[in-house]
């Protein structure tokens, strides 16, 4: 099986290659609402998660969003 290893807000995360960003936030069992990736400084929207395909080497960058004031 070919892996890849991707970077998710400073961790390391080893995947099988071709897995869409949609499998792997769901395989972090992360709620979709309310947050937002990028992948090499490049936002994704979350209607093309389930098209971008992970790269060995991307760096994600994953951010919440927080209500209040």
């Amino acid at each position: 099986m070919n892996t890849i290893c991707i970077t998710l807000n400073d961790k390391v995360y080893k995947l099988a290659a071709h897995t869409s960003v949609a499998n792997f936030i769901a395989s972090l069992e992360l709620p979709t609402k309310g947050i937002a990736l990028a992948i090499d400084y490049e936002v994704i929207p979350k209607e093309q998660w389930a098209d971008v395909q992970l790269s060995d080497g991307n760096e994600l960058m994953l951010i919440h969003a927080v209500s209040g004031g």
